[in-house]
């Protein structure tokens, strides 16, 4: 019994040539329409584009991410994520929209995932690379305290010699 409707990758394989032929002609459709939007002037501008975006997304079936939201804005990802870090001249307004967009990107992605819409090691790759996620490591640091060592003995309790009963005591037995 399997699930045709899956969308992992081994249940991807049965898929007809006519669907690939499908999803390709129109992925390279939606790409071609977002290249002739040019790139956004001021943060209303930047805004609106946003929305179209989205609104195009969902209108063509397209699924939203940080390298097409880059292409409608009219720039490259780096461009992008140096907006949002305001690497580049741009307002604190301009930055927080795009971090906003990429927000949006991060959730469609996260329930995307969930949902199983989204294979697990695609989202695991989206989320780490554009939502800096990381697997949990759990480093303990075992070396004891100064309160946590036992010796025999304190350094004042040693006893303290000097040069001279030293060479006496050493040449007592010859």
């Amino acid at each position: 019994m399997s699930n045709k409707q899956s969308n992992y990758p081994t249940a991807q394989m049965n898929r007809s040539i006519e669907q690939a032929d499908g999803f390709i002609s129109n992925t390279v459709s939606c790409i071609s329409e977002l290249t002739n939007l040019g790139k956004p002037k001021n943060e209303e501008e930047l805004k609106e584009r946003i929305r179209q975006y989205f609104k195009f997304c969902a209108e063509k079936s397209f699924r939203p991410g940080i390298e097409s939201l880059a292409l409608a804005l009219g720039v490259d990802r780096v461009t992008y994520w140096r907006w949002c870090n305001q690497d580049i001249h741009v307002s604190s307004e301009w930055s927080d929209i795009c971090k906003v967009a990429r927000q949006s990107i991060i959730a469609f992605t996260e329930a995307a995932a969930n949902s199983g819409h989204l294979s697990p090691p695609i989202a695991i790759f989206a989320l780490k690379n554009i939502a800096n996620y990381k697997d949990a490591i759990s480093f303990e640091d075992t070396t004891p305290t100064l309160q946590e060592r036992r010796y025999g003995r304190n350094y004042n309790d040693l006893p303290m010699f000097n040069s001279s009963e030293v060479i006496e005591s050493d040449t007592k037995d010859l």
